[in-house]
């Protein structure tokens, strides 16, 4: 059994200083970084891929903004799987109307160089996606997920998502720090896995 840890870029970016940072932390995991593709169900369609190549690892699911829903999106569908810990960072919870400022614009991704138009297609897609959460998001997605908010985030309103978490009435971790909508400093995260992986039991 390995400790393997998966990082999810948001949207519209690409691997990067996480994903160096947390295996620079955790020199013996595995980390796996995956460019995600625009569509969001060919994303968890990725991601599920990577997730059930290790179905006998502990695996760890490090999401930024979109990534961190897609991570609430796996924590749904893998429930019942006790070896999946979720750390949810600055979560774009509605994505559908976050991302709205960029509707129907074509858009370069700055680390890959890739361009995409945001379609009416793309916003659904995204909202079919949140409606799911919305319906069979449970406790025990909740008590499998860390979730960490930057306090001077500049780009997402966290008020419906701290309120969807607290409205199950079950105990949540939740971890607020000093940091913009990049949440570059990954101190607590890197505490959290820590205490959650068998590997540093």
């Amino acid at each position: 059994m390995r400790t393997v840890i998966i990082n999810l870029h948001g949207f519209n970016s690409g691997p990067g200083g996480k994903a160096e940072e947390l295996q620079k932390q955790f020199p013996d995991c595995k980390v796996i970084a995956p460019q995600l593709p625009y569509d969001p169900f060919q994303a968890i369609e990725l991601i599920r891929g990577i997730i059930d190549q290790h179905s006998q690892d502990d695996i760890h699911i490090v999401g930024t903004s979109l990534g961190a829903f897609y991570g609430m999106s796996l924590s749904v569908i893998y429930r019942e799987r006790l070896n999946i810990f979720y750390y949810l960072i600055n979560t774009s919870f509605e994505p559908h109307l976050t991302l709205r400022r960029y509707e129907g614009e074509v858009i370069t991704n700055y680390k890959t160089q890739e361009q995409f138009k945001t379609t009416p297609e793309f916003f659904n897609l995204l909202k079919r996606l949140y409606s799911t959460v919305k319906k069979h998001y449970s406790a025990d997605c909740i008590h499998s997920s860390n979730y960490f908010i930057g306090t001077e985030d500049e780009v997402v309103d966290f008020t419906n998502f701290i309120d969807f978490i607290k409205s199950f009435e079950v105990p949540y971790r939740l971890h607020y720090s000093k940091q913009d909508h990049r949440f570059s400093e990954l101190s607590d995260v890197v505490k959290a896995i820590s205490y959650n992986s068998v590997l540093f039991i």
